[in-house]
Parts: structure tokens; C-alpha cells; sequence
């Protein structure tokens, strides 16, 4: 009878076949192909997106999902895209990655991919880690990252999914109904291991 409960209730919410632990033990985790061990074998095993400078309203956005190449950060496995960028030694970069919800955020239970970015630098380095700069609603979690370039060269923006946190709470929001505050409604937003992300940077005149 606990069994027949749980698989009505499955079947009912939609939710034990494509939850997004589901989603990343088999898709991601048990998917055919190669899995980066480092950073630089990262960079290798992709062709680099040219990062966008300055794109204006109309961002461009790439899925990231089961068709894109596997890096293994050690506590968890990602799907991840890279993005490439030349600074000189000393120039200012404003990096920044936007996490969309999925469907618009039409969906009853709402899902984006949670960031996980590394700046590095030619030889796998890691430059920047922890983001300068984070703000999430529901239906958009925004990171950047500010700095110096240490050298002349080209450097490479990876961005992955952060597994770690695979289906749990990532946004609480309060949505208006009515546009009235007195008809609020908390809304969740949940970590899913694909999603679609905006990439870009800002020069320093902007």
C-alpha cells in the first residue's frame, strides 16, 4: 500500500522520473564520454565561446545540458560551457553570468541551473572563484566577478552547473498578485543540473 501511495503521488506531481537528482545521477553522472580531471583539461576538451563585450539589452543565451562536455570538481560532475576573453596586464574586467529559470518560470515548480564559474587563465589557473557580486528572484540568479588581470593573455570564463546542490531551495521570493503586496505569494526556485545562461562583459566606460 506505501508503495502505491508514493508511486500515485509521483505520478500525480510529475516529479520522481525527471527530479533534477534523477536528472544528474543518469544524465549527467552516467552519461557516455570524457570527463575532465582539471581545469586546463577542461579548457582543452571544448571549443571556446569568444565572450561577448557590452551586448545590450538583447543578451545571447546558451543551453547548457547533456550535449555539453563533463568536468569532475571532485564532490560533484557538471556539464559546463567556456567562454574566452583577452585583457592585458593590469585592464579591468567585469564579468557576468545570468542563470535563467526554466520555461520562463511558467512551470508549478520552478527550476535554474545554479552557477558555478571559474576565471582561468591559459594554463588552467584559477583567477577568480568567489563571485564579487550576486542577486537572485525567481527567475533569474545573477553573478559577476571584478578584477585585474595579472599578465597579458588570454583567459577563459568556465561556467558549470553546481550540482552540490541538485533539487534543493535556491530562491525564496515573494511574487505579487495584482500587483497588490497584500496578495503576496512565496514562491521557491529549485537547483536543476541543466539550464540556460546569459555570458557576458562589461568594459569599464559602460
Amino acid at each position: 500500500m506505501r508503495r502505491l501511495i508514493t508511486l500515485a503521488t509521483c505520478l500525480l506531481l510529475g516529479a520522481c522520473a525527471n527530479s533534477p537528482q534523477s536528472i544528474y545521477e543518469h544524465a549527467v553522472r552516467s552519461a557516455q564520454g570524457p570527463i575532465a580531471k582539471s581545469n586546463l583539461e577542461a579548457i582543452h576538451n571544448t571549443q571556446a565561446i569568444p565572450l561577448p563585450v557590452n551586448p545590450g539589452l538583447l543578451l545571447p543565451v546558451w543551453p547548457i545540458g547533456a550535449d555539453q562536455p563533463r568536468v569532475d570538481f571532485g564532490s560533484s560532475i557538471s556539464n559546463y560551457r567556456v567562454f574566452s576573453l583577452q585583457l592585458n596586464k593590469g585592464e579591468r574586467y567585469a564579468l557576468n553570468v545570468n542563470s535563467l529559470c526554466h520555461n520562463a518560470c511558467l512551470d508549478f515548480n520552478k527550476f535554474a541551473l545554479k552557477p558555478r564559474a571559474l576565471l582561468l587563465d591559459a594554463y588552467g589557473t584559477v583567477i577568480a572563484s568567489q563571485p564579487s557580486r550576486a542577486s537572485a528572484v525567481v527567475g533569474q540568479i545573477s553573478m559577476g566577478w571584478d578584477g585585474e588581470a595579472p599578465e597579458d593573455g588570454t583567459y577563459y570564463l568556465l561556467v558549470a552547473a553546481d550540482n552540490e546542490d541538485t533539487g534543493k531551495t535556491i530562491v525564496i521570493d515573494n511574487i505579487w498578485i495584482n500587483n497588490s503586496p497584500l496578495m503576496a505569494v512565496k514562491v521557491d526556485m529549485h537547483s536543476a543540473p541543466f539550464g540556460q545562461i546569459n555570458a557576458f562583459s562589461t568594459s569599464n566606460d559602460e
